[in-house]
Order: C-alpha cells, then structure tokens, then sequence
C-alpha cells in the first residue's frame, strides 16, 4: 500500500512529456500585402498613403499546419497563422525593394543615341510615331534590416539611388513610388518568392506603395517620384502606364494625378488634348531665363498646368510641345512676386530625372499657356 502511493507521488512530480513539434510546410507562391496604419483597415497589393503615416507591410505564405492548409502571415487577418507563433521551426526571409531606373543603362534604347524610355520616335521627321512599348529596366535592392519578419513598416519612397535621391529637396525625398518583393525559404525547403520584376516588368500583383504630400492635383503629382519618363507613355484608364505608376510623359503624369485627385471623368490625352480640357487662365507668356518677369495680369496659384512652346524649335512641329505644373513662386532673389517668371519652381518630367522641381527659366525661350480646371483651381 505504501509502496503504491510512492509510486503515484514519485510518477506525479515527474515533467509531462513534452508536445510533439508541429508540421510546417510552405506550398506555393508567397504574396504580399499592405495597409496604412492610421487609415487602412484591410491590407491591399496596392496602398497609398500621405507623408507622416506607416504602411505595414505583410507576407502570406501559403503552406500546411500539421496537414491542415492555412495561410502563414502576420497580419491579423482571420484564419491566417503566425509562423512564429506556431512554433515552426525557424525560417529564412529576404525582402528587397523594386525600383524602376530612370533610363536605359543595360539595354539599348529605341531612339539611338537617347538614352530615356520612349514608345515613340523622338525628334525628327517622324517625331511622336508609335514604335512599341519600350521595355523598363529594374533594379533589386536588398533590405537588410527586414531578414527574418514576417512584417516590416515603412514610411517614405526614398530612392536607394542615393544619387538621384540627392537631386530632390529634403521635404520631397520621401513622396513617390516604391514597390517590394520577399521571400521565404522554410527548412530543408527551397526559398519561395513574392511576384516581383522580369523579363517583362512588373505586374500588377506586385506589391507598390506610394506617400504624396496631399490630397489636392499637387499632392498627388508627389506620388509619381521615382516613375521614370517615357515619350509616348500609352494605355486608357486604369490600364495606362502612368496609372499603373509604370511610366508616365509630360500629359499623362498631369492626367494621372487629376484622376487620383478624384477628376476620374479625365481620360489620359496629348498635350494638345491636355489644353482642350482645361481653361486658359491668361494669354501665352514668353519666358527667357535671365529676363525679368514679363507684365501680365496672371497670378499664377500652385496646381496650374503651364503648356510650353519652345521658341525656335523647328525640330518639334506642335504647336504645343510640353506641359508642367507651377509649383513655388519664386522672384528675383528667391522672393515670391506673384507673376509667372524665370526663377519660378515647376513640377516637370521629360528626362532621365523623371520628376522633377525645377526653375521655369531652364525650359529655355519658351512661350507658356497658364491653364486651370473648368470648374476652377485644380489645388484644393
């Protein structure tokens, strides 16, 4: 009888024996998602934030939990499970960014000679004819401090180019476009990746995120940092390259930020199209670097849309060759004196920069066309 209670005190104290380990696999394509942290409620392969706010980004891994098919992630979403907090054994991740570069670099451009994107001949007899879409070069740049989470935040488009990042004002450095990969390799597994760039580009189901400085045409325009120029830039509505943040010329990057701006009804167009669907604001005002401002009676408001003809320029036979977005009001000495001049600061993209603040006065002798909204100011 005693020998027996021993037993049962003895057997009592001894560990229960511990859980067998769970069974992990990954099956199938990893995909990410996103959602702004102050205003996302659901995470999306696309998301857009304004400058300030944080974007969580998540990785979801399809896979198997002790034979039943889940949804490895982090995102708190219903039905998917942490890898972590399963107690899976340790896994590998990689996350890296996907940045378009501004021009050919490794591939030979259409135009010989010139070295931005175009799906269109530039200059010459033929200038403005359709070649074909022009294929855009990326570049993959590993991001070091996300190895291993399942989850990381961010909170600007910097470029990783450090140079073209320094050619922008530090209050613009983080606006624009940005779009991430990752992937995953489970033990004894091979690594499993995210959609990201290839032969063709990239596609709509790789994850992109943008911050802009506002709400209104302008803000929106800061969304397309880091887009490089394409002449010719194509497609209609949500299909338009500059939609899709692929590429954008001179028109269809006003287009695209009109229609984020909440001015869907505005189909992608011309320059000349571009002039046609707004409201001229002033008659055409020639420009000269180095010149004063000329006298005129337009106030010119961040927002307006300033079509360009470059004086002299036989080899563009438009009447209207280029289009940009006043932006600063800038004077002599940097002093804002309320008239359109030489030193005044422009939204502008037509070259290897893709957008860019840059003086009016850099367009050369130019005669410029002050243009607004039909139902008044595009900025809010």
């Amino acid at each position: 009888m005693l020998a027996s209670l021993l037993l049962a005190v003895v057997a009592g104290l001894a560990p229960a024996p511990a859980s067998a380990a769970p069974r992990c696999e990954l099956r199938g394509e990893p995909t990410l998602v996103a959602k702004s942290r102050d205003t996302d409620a659901r995470p999306r392969v696309h998301v857009d934030a304004t400058i300030g706010e944080t974007i969580d980004v998540f990785l979801r891994a399809p896979g198997r939990l002790d034979g039943r098919a889940v949804i490895f992630a982090d995102d708190g979403e219903p039905g998917h499970v942490s890898w972590d907090a399963a107690r899976c054994p340790a896994a590998t991740l990689r996350w890296r960014r996907i940045e378009a570069r501004m021009e050919h670099v490794d591939t030979p451009p259409p135009n010989p000679g010139i070295a931005i994107y175009a799906n269109a001949v530039v200059f010459g007899p033929h200038h403005g004819r359709w070649i074909g879409h022009d294929a855009i070069e990326y570049v993959d740049t590993p991001l070091a401090d996300g190895d291993d989470r399942w989850s990381i935040a961010v909170r600007d488009a910097t470029p990783s180019d450090a140079a073209l990042a320094g050619t922008r004002a530090a209050e613009v450095r983080g606006l624009g476009v940005m779009r991430l990969s990752a992937s995953v390799e489970a033990p004894g597994e091979a690594p499993r990746s995210a959609p990201g760039s290839g032969p063709r580009g990239v596609g709509d189901d790789v994850l992109r995120y943008t911050f802009r400085g506002g709400d209104d045409l302008f803000g929106w325009l800061t969304t397309f940092f880091n887009v490089p120029y394409v002449f010719g830039s194509a497609g209609v509505g949500a299909r338009a390259q500059a939609e899709r943040y692929i590429g954008a010329d001179c028109a269809d990057l006003i287009v695209a930020a009109m229609r984020r701006a909440g001015r869907r009804d505005q189909g992608y167009t011309s320059v000349a199209g571009l002039i046609r669907a707004l409201r001229p604001v002033a008659a055409p005002i020639e420009i000269r670097q180095g010149a004063p401002a000329p006298a005129s009676e337009y106030a010119p408001l961040p927002g307006d849309v300033l079509a360009i003809d470059y004086v002299g320029a036989d080899e563009l036979p438009r009447p209207w060759d280029h289009v940009v977005v006043f932006a600063v009001d800038r004077g002599p000495g940097g002093v804002a004196d309320g008239r359109l001049g030489p030193e005044d600061q422009v939204a502008d993209i037509g070259d290897g920069r893709g957008l860019k603040f840059a003086a009016l006065g850099d367009q050369g002798v130019v005669r410029v066309l002050p243009l607004r909204g039909r139902g008044g100011g595009e900025r809010s």
